[in-house]
């Protein structure tokens, strides 16, 4: 019961962080990107992770949070963790590097994990962008469902996609 109380509290406080920062829709190209996975998940989605070279991307605008309940052997620089145990009690994260994540204008932002994960999803729900891309018909937040769980076919058809929306340089 605490730790949904605990969610709900992130939740908000997360989204009322929305209402504080304008996102810039319509934007010529893509500068920034976000991916929300999880650690199990995490070497299924390294196709993903290229997509960072084919939209031509800093790293430092490519970033990647790994919702994870325990210490994961991710060995990627960009890979940002967050476990459920740095949501306190009065929904405030401690974690540094996961606020700065939320505090980022993503200009999209792609959820992939096969497994059912409530981080990620109290995550891709929260997250700043102009355009979300998931996988699974059942979310609400995204604004272009690509439904399968071959991540090969996802990350072409996501670059499909922002080819057809021009935002590719």
């Amino acid at each position: 019961m605490f730790k949904n109380f605990k969610y709900f509290l992130a939740e908000k406080k997360l989204l009322k962080q929305h209402s504080e920062v304008s996102v810039i829709k319509n934007k010529k190209l893509i500068t920034k990107v976000g991916l929300v996975t999880t650690a199990e998940a995490f070497e299924e989605v390294k196709p993903l992770l290229k997509l960072q070279q084919e939209l031509k991307i800093a790293k430092s605008n490519f970033k990647v949070l790994v919702c994870t309940a325990k210490s994961a052997s991710v060995e990627d620089e960009r890979a940002i963790f967050f476990a459920p145990s740095e949501i306190k009690a009065g929904g405030n994260i401690d974690n540094k590097a996961v606020q700065d994540f939320f505090k980022s204008n993503f200009d999209v932002f792609i959820s992939f994990s096969k497994n059912e994960n409530r981080l990620k999803k109290l995550v891709f729900k929260c997250a700043i962008s102009a355009l979300k891309i998931d996988h699974k018909k059942e979310s609400p937040e995204a604004n272009l469902t690509i439904q399968t769980e071959d991540v090969n076919a996802y990350h072409q058809e996501i670059l499909k996609y922002l080819k057809i929306l021009k935002q590719i340089r």
